[in-house]
């Protein structure tokens, strides 16, 4: 009696890996359960299932019966193609970025695109695009190449500072002004110089230091860091008072005098 186990078989004799998702021997895709590899089409040792596979390398799966101990006679070679793309680069590996713009994963700049990011150098769950970035934290990018599908094995490092400026003070947070003086919002006291003024605690457009100041407003200002160009997070609020006694009142505004008696300005 001559025992063969026979050959394995698999639908794609050329098989492609990722380096970055560590692939092993077990990795091998066949039609079977319990082939064993070696990496020669006769005799050798069996591998291990934990192998890691090497790019353009032949593996020779077989059977053993458990029985009669018999191997294949003829092994299923497979060729496997382990891919590992270059990692994304990038001009600036400590970014700089401002916490009043709110800044995200989809703020880190490189030079290509496709970049996936990580918390981690390896392993770890890729950070969705919106997520907030966090001050002094170093961000992990993987390059993923549009044919293989494959992530980078090597993670680009980046740096992320994000700065926030103090915001201004000032003396009185409500403050009174005369309409006959035209204020504007340049008249706004404040401790520090270079404050923006804005029309709201949030967003919103800066106001030119030119706009005239409405009774009642409450003008929010920002601090801007002249290192970083950074606004403050957070504004002052400066309540505004337009102060205007009114205007005088007569029951005659074409009044006649006589010289003899030497009328003043009092006399009106």
């Amino acid at each position: 009696t001559i025992n063969d186990p026979g050959t394995p078989t698999t639908a794609d004799d050329t098989q492609d890996f990722c380096l970055a998702n560590g692939p092993t021997v077990a990795d091998i895709a066949v039609n079977e359960t319990g082939v064993i590899w070696y990496a020669a089409a006769q005799g050798g040792a069996p591998l291990a299932s934990n192998t890691v596979l090497v790019n353009g390398t032949i593996y020779h799966g077989g059977f053993t019966d458990a029985l009669t101990t018999c191997s294949s006679a003829a092994r299923l070679a497979v060729t496997v193609t382990v891919s590992d793309p270059l990692p994304p680069t990038t001009a600036d590996s400590t970014q700089d970025f401002c916490l009043i713009n709110t800044p995200t994963i989809a703020d880190i700049t490189v030079n290509e695109t496709g970049v996936i990011w990580y918390a981690t150098a390896i392993g770890g769950t890729p950070l969705a695009s919106s997520t907030t970035l966090i001050d002094g934290t170093i961000y992990h990018g993987a390059l993923v190449d549009p044919i293989t599908n494959c992530e980078s094995s090597v993670r680009l490092a980046v740096t992320v500072n994000v700065s926030d400026t103090s915001p201004p003070t000032t003396a009185d947070t409500t403050q009174d002004f005369c309409l006959e003086n035209a204020p504007t919002v340049a008249d706004i006291i404040v401790n520090q110089t270079g404050v923006i003024w804005y029309t709201t605690a949030q967003g919103g457009t800066a106001l030119e230091p030119t706009t005239a100041l409405v009774n009642g407003t409450i003008y929010h200002g920002a601090l801007v860091d002249p290192i970083t160009t950074c606004e403050s997070s957070v504004r002052l609020a400066v309540t505004v008072t337009i102060n205007d006694p009114g205007t005088p009142t007569t029951a005659d505004d074409t009044q006649d005098f006589c010289l003899a008696d030497a009328p003043t300005v009092a006399d009106i």
